[in-house]
């Protein structure tokens, strides 16, 4: 019985051991239990010297995962093809870049993720033929120092070049020459000044005589000016009171001849009534001028018949009215 206990405690310490060293292994792999995605990363331009399975995969200067697996691949000897596995709440956008940066003092590599478009969308589109996303392979900041460098060396060499070119013993002489040059031309200069020095000087004074009269004549000119703005502006006052009388001698007489046309009018109406009263008068006055001529024919032809005008009309002789 007392064998059987030891036996038990000694499993149970060992299966204690084995548990303990599950759960060790299982925190070294960083693996606590969040939820994790994986990426690829191809790296063609860059030295992985002292990169790390476990090395820190970080973003902004914070861990967010580690490297777990890379491989050269045999197609490609200056490819490496590097595993990452970062935590999924991480912000993986469109064109992020990968990047190897070292610790001067270690010599140890990490992986720097840099999101290169702000405010892009998640990266979720996995390339044919891959099994994990794949992050594209970036330029780091001393590689881009470096160019910058040999960038400024190169043009500080043709510089150089250029200024050497510049003093060499052909453009020496050449430049001797032209300062010679120079001199010839500036002691010629000299001379014909010193002998147009004169003429020079009477032209000034004539100049500042010429410029004196004109101040003269600008300042009797002026008061002739100012008369004659003086003019010029009364005679627009005047043309324009007569303008204003103009506007209404024509206004006036306007309404003159509008009221003129409208008696007229009015005169051509009264005489046509006038005329066509005139008429029917003349029409009655013509018709009772016809009724006394007939009335005077009767009595004339009576009186030429004076039996007819005693006695009657004769026998057989119709009457007024009557027809044969």
């Amino acid at each position: 019985m007392e064998s059987d206990a030891r036996y038990a405690w000694v499993g149970g310490v060992v299966l204690g051991l084995a548990l303990l060293m599950a759960g060790a292994i299982w925190w070294l792999q960083g693996n606590d239990g969040k939820e994790v995605t994986r990426y690829l990363v191809y790296f063609r331009n860059q030295s992985l010297e002292g990169l790390q399975i476990n090395s820190d995969v970080r973003m902004q200067g914070i861990k967010v995962g580690k490297v777990v697996d890379y491989v050269i691949l045999p197609s490609q000897a200056k490819t490496v093809r590097v595993l990452l596995e970062v935590d999924a709440r991480t912000p993986i956008l469109e064109g992020v870049e990968a990047v190897v940066t070292r610790n001067l003092v270690t010599g140890l590599a990490a992986v720097d993720l840099n999101n290169v478009w702000k405010g892009g969308t998640p990266l979720a589109t996995i390339p044919k033929g891959e099994e994990y996303l794949v992050i594209e392979e970036g330029v780091p900041e001393m590689a881009r120092f470096t160019k910058s460098i040999e960038g400024l060396g190169i043009a500080s060499q043709e510089a150089m070049g250029r200024f050497n070119k510049l003093l060499s013993d052909e453009n020496q002489r050449a430049l001797s020459a032209t300062l010679n040059n120079i001199a010839g031309l500036t002691g010629d200069a000299r001379r014909d000044f010193v002998q147009i020095a004169p003429e020079l000087t009477a032209t000034l004074i004539a100049a500042r005589h010429a410029a004196t009269r004109l101040d003269r004549i600008g300042e009797e000119l002026t008061p002739v000016v100012h008369e004659t703005s003086h003019l010029v502006q009364h005679a627009g006052q005047r043309l324009d009171s007569l303008a204003g009388e103009v506007e209404s001698t024509l206004k006036a007489t306007r309404n003159t001849l509008t009221n003129l046309d409208a008696g007229i009018r009015d005169t051509q109406v009264q005489l046509r009534l006038s005329a066509d009263l005139g008429l029917q008068e003349l029409q009655s006055s013509a018709q009772s001028l016809r009724m006394a001529g007939d009335s005077l024919h009767t009595t004339s032809r009576d009186f030429t018949d004076p039996g007819r005008l005693l006695f009657g009309p004769n026998k057989g002789e119709l009457g007024p009215g009557e027809e044969k």
